[in-house]
């Protein structure tokens, strides 16, 4: 795919946790859509998705499922590394290629694993964002709690999904 500039001012990124109760997926998934529609109605049309297990993936299918009736929307996929899916399920595995498959862009930030690489990940799509929906129970431990904390101290706006 051919790489893009993003404004920033007209992008927002993803995080939140892994794993989510199956009988919260319907709702949360019902949120984001309101919160893409709200978003995409003030001048936000890229979303930033670092591809995860989790919220990470329901949500980039929510940008995804989206696109029809928003035509200006972006789903930009963060792929901390080579064989980020290599080791999940197979069913894991070809929803992730399925994702992919459908992206606007996907920024590869390193072509191999090393500690500190999905961190690394979340700094990349902070820095390309100006605002953040999360999923996140407020456990001070973590990727997103990590994400979370540095996007305040940047003065990012956050839509936490797990509270509303």
């Amino acid at each position: 795919m051919e790489k893009t500039e993003y404004i920033k001012a007209n992008s927002v990124a993803f995080s939140g946790h892994r794993t989510i109760a199956e009988n919260c997926k319907d709702e949360i998934r019902k949120k984001l859509k309101g919160k893409i529609r709200l978003l995409y109605a003030m001048g936000f049309t890229n979303f930033f998705c670092g591809m995860a297990l989790g919220f990470d993936m329901l949500a980039a299918e929510e940008v995804i499922s989206l696109k029809a009736e928003l035509p200006k929307l972006k789903l930009i996929a963060v792929i901390p590394f080579e064989g980020q899916s290599e080791r999940w399920s197979t069913r894991e595995q070809d929803r992730y290629k399925s994702i992919l498959a459908k992206a606007d862009d996907s920024i590869l930030l390193c072509r191999y694993y090393f500690k500190g690489c999905l961190l690394r990940r979340n700094d990349y799509m902070l820095s390309h964002s100006s605002g953040l929906i999360v999923f996140f129970d407020g456990t001070p431990k973590g990727g997103t709690f990590y994400t979370c904390r540095k996007a305040k101290t940047m003065g990012m706006d956050i839509i936490n999904l797990y509270k509303t």
